[in-house]
């Protein structure tokens, strides 16, 4: 498989590079400045509205810029490129691309309209996945829904106007696009991300007509899920490189002992190591873009593999950037105490993949060994 950049991608990269320098700038501010990181947020999205980020997954029809095919090989790649400048601005400016995709491919034509138009029109969306079943739904005979309890925190949702909600009921997976208003939504602050406008969903007895539901369909929510977990990983490789970069620079220029600390075996080791698995989940992430193009079979797994395997990596690449720069690595003057802190928004949004696939090769290990024995053959 050829991973070169055609002249095309090779433009969107280095366009977004550009960018994600700025919005470093925008992500320092929110996190050292700003507690609720709203000046940040608000400026982001504006200079991001210039490179079509935000309306790019919305029809031309309805005021956004897609035409044919969502290509997911370019949101990778846009993804790597604003995970390296800050990963709650990056997050913010993803939110609008699996709730205008969900409402395209499984809407009725007025709720998709209705949302596109919202969305073209400068609103935002987010999405989430209740991975742990903290949301109770329950589906009256007319199809109307009701739902009980507690989601987050969710990046995007203090200002967004419309959520996607994947989850289940009685009957099995739900995906559910509902309006923000219809729930109780208390802004937070984590440590991380702080220009991402987290915010919790409370929902008590909150009732929603049928037509919230987009599908129930599981292949549509593996697919929904798939969308969300790969771009999450090229935004989580895009910290790490930058994690890499950073130690990389600083361990040429402290001096102990009269040579560079890059010199040092150990650390020279810890760099190295980080920088091939950084280069791996590269590859992974544009190879499940790839196979998420074309509608390959093993797509679905393969982002998964992407997502998980990328949280590994910049949890690493992160804390090997702290320790190059020792003692410094916690201080604000320097990046990398804000990278490791970005970090664990990766490892814990969208559920434990490790642990999904383990549970799902028991239960297909369960259902073979309860199946009849093969008929022996004549």
């Amino acid at each position: 498989m050829d991973f070169s950049l055609d002249e095309e991608q090779q433009l969107i990269v280095a366009t977004f590079r550009r960018f994600a320098d700025e919005a470093r700038k925008l992500g320092q501010h929110a996190d050292e400045s700003d507690d609720s990181g709203a000046g940040a947020a608000r400026t982001a999205l504006a200079k991001a509205a210039d490179l079509g980020v935000g309306i790019d997954a919305i029809p031309e029809a309805a005021g956004g810029m897609l035409s044919g095919a969502y290509s997911h090989t370019i949101r990778a790649l846009r993804g790597l490129e604003l995970g390296r400048g800050c990963a709650g601005v990056a997050a913010l400016l993803e939110s609008n691309v699996e709730p205008a995709l969900a409402a395209a491919r499984w809407a009725s034509p007025e709720v998709a309209a209705a949302l596109h138009g919202a969305l073209a029109g400068g609103a935002l969306a987010t999405t989430t996945h209740d991975a742990l079943g903290r949301i109770t739904i329950t589906t009256a005979a007319s199809g109307d829904l009701t739902l009980d309890g507690t989601l987050g925190p969710v990046p995007a949702l203090a200002d967004a106007a419309h959520i996607v909600i994947s989850a289940r009921d009685a009957a099995g997976p739900v995906v559910i696009l509902a309006p923000t208003s219809a729930f109780t939504i208390t802004p937070v602050f984590p440590s991380g991300w702080r220009a991402a406008r987290w915010a919790r969903l409370d929902a008590k007895a909150v009732r929603l007509p049928a037509a919230a539901v987009l599908t129930r369909d599981p292949a549509a929510q593996h697919e929904l899920l798939s969308w969300y977990k790969l771009s999450l990983a090229a935004r989580a490789i895009g910290v790490a490189d930058f994690a890499m970069q950073c130690s990389a620079g600083y361990s040429q220029e402290r001096v102990q002992f009269n040579q560079p600390i890059g010199s040092f075996e150990s650390l020279a080791r810890m760099q190295d190591q980080s920088e091939t698995a950084t280069l791996a989940g590269r590859f992974l992430v544009l190879r499940a873009a790839a196979a998420l193009d074309a509608g390959s079979p093993d797509a679905a797994e393969l982002c998964s593999r992407a997502r998980d395997f990328a949280a590994g990596v910049v949890r690493r690449a992160s804390i090997d950037a702290v320790q190059i720069y020792g003692g410094y690595g916690f201080v604000r003057d320097f990046p990398v105490e804000k990278l490791m802190r970005d970090a664990r928004a990766f490892e814990v949004l969208a559920g434990d993949e490790a642990l999904t696939r383990v549970l799902a090769r028991r239960q297909d290990a369960a259902t073979y060994a309860g199946a009849p024995a093969p008929a022996a053959r004549s």
